[in-house]
């Protein structure tokens, strides 16, 4: 494993691993969706969808070519905190690939008539959410437990936003992200370091230097409320949401298990209670995605429109329940199902790079990957409760989306 700082800031972390020969690489942008100005929600999801739609010297029917003739990829996603190009290939096309990314990342066309036509997508994928339950739950969800802080726009923004967007928008905003501070660059695979290294930097090395740092946001929540909205359905989504550690606390790791044991998968304490023993839910558990900002614990449940309060009861009551104890038995299949799970997303050189990125850019740094299982194992009964006493009896956001 290496990891090299450039002049320029850019973090390059590479991997070797022996196999077909293949190469897989993501490219991390500390930045995402939150940073869009007011009446721009959605411009930095444009602007990276937009750098796959055609640069200088590839068109965007090129630009696809060269990654999936060597049975590969290349696409782009965004989040509220940071943007990713994800690719990969055969070794022996490493070279033509990077010279791809090379151009679409210093001559993008960002052509008016593919923006047009990407607003489209975008504006449909939104409308599709709102057909969604819980899609469109969540998006209600975010408005309160992020209410106030741009964290409570979807990364695909707001349909008049998206309409709002012009091409000198998507051009500035790309001039911002394209700083080596922002960048972190992972590859895993069959190759050296060393064969590799000349063109990586040709490449990377090559964006213009420029320091970053995240912004920061606090929002705890308090008290408990609840909010119902009515849409066309058969079935009551509900969300309840609570506070929950950052990426960058020490009680992190006893939330992912805090986590497993109360709504992650068929034994947890969500499913057992509400699904099985009480018949409640056609869809119940529980997640608690990472984030840099303003962490957040969200159960969920699918239910018969007359269960619905008994539902919402069951749900606080369930995550109150943390007070009485936990059992060995929960605490050693809470880890198992989390070191498991992780395990096996590595796989493929694909997910490697990804989280020895992802790692890199939260703050966590790269060496977690290796040492997220012990850092699981490590995590205590008194974590738990800890973890659980200091976030989550304070109270909670609810949205009821009923028929």
């Amino acid at each position: 494993m290496i990891k090299n700082v450039l002049g320029n800031g850019v973090t390059i972390i590479f991997k070797e691993t022996e196999g077909e020969g293949i190469i897989a690489g993501s490219v991390f942008i500390k930045g995402g969706s939150s940073e869009d100005p007011e009446g721009k929600k959605g411009l930095t999801n444009l602007t990276l969808s937009l750098l796959l739609k055609g640069s200088k010297n590839f068109s965007a029917y090129e630009i696809n070519k060269v990654f999936e003739d060597s049975g590969g990829y290349i696409s782009t996603s965004v989040g509220e905190e940071y943007s990713t190009i994800e690719f990969a290939l055969r070794t022996e096309d490493f070279k033509k690939g990077l010279e791809v990314i090379k151009d679409i990342m210093f001559n993008p066309l960002f052509p008016k008539d593919k923006l047009d036509m990407e607003k489209k997508n975008v504006i449909a994928q939104i409308r599709a959410k709102k057909e969604e339950g819980f899609s469109y739950a969540f998006d209600q969800l975010r408005k309160e437990m992020y209410k106030g802080t741009p964290y409570q726009f979807s990364p695909l923004g707001t349909e008049d936003d998206v309409l709002s967007v012009k091409v000198a928008d998507i051009k500035r905003r790309w001039e911002e992200l394209l700083r080596g501070g922002r960048f972190v660059v992972a590859l895993v695979g069959d190759m050296p370091y060393k064969d590799a290294e000349d063109d990586v930097k040709s490449v990377f090395g090559n964006i213009k230097r420029g320091d970053y740092r995240f912004p920061i946001y606090k929002q705890e929540i308090r008290g408990k409320k609840c909010k119902t909205v009515k849409r066309e359905g058969a079935q009551s989504t509900i969300l309840v949401a609570y506070d929950a550690p950052e990426a960058g606390s020490k009680d992190y790791f006893s939330m992912k298990v805090l986590n497993g044991i109360l709504g992650s998968g068929f034994t947890s304490r969500l499913f057992q209670e509400l699904r099985e023993k009480r018949g409640l839910a056609y869809a119940v558990g529980s997640f608690f995605p990472t984030r840099i900002n303003m962490g957040r614990f969200i159960a969920y449940i699918g239910t018969a429109p007359e269960k619905t309060e008994e539902s919402v009861k069951g749900i606080v009551k369930v995550v109150r329940s943390i007070e009485k104890g936990i059992t060995d038995e929960e605490l050693k299949t809470a880890k198992e199902k989390i070191i498991g799970h992780f395990l096996l997303e590595h796989q493929t050189r694909a997910k490697q790079a990804w989280y020895l990125g992802w790692f890199e850019t939260i703050g966590l740094g790269y060496r977690m990957d290796s040492q997220y299982p012990e850092y699981i194992n490590r995590v205590s009964k008194q974590d738990i409760y800890h973890t659980w006493k200091k976030y989550m009896t304070k109270g909670y956001r609810c949205i009821i989306v009923r028929p």
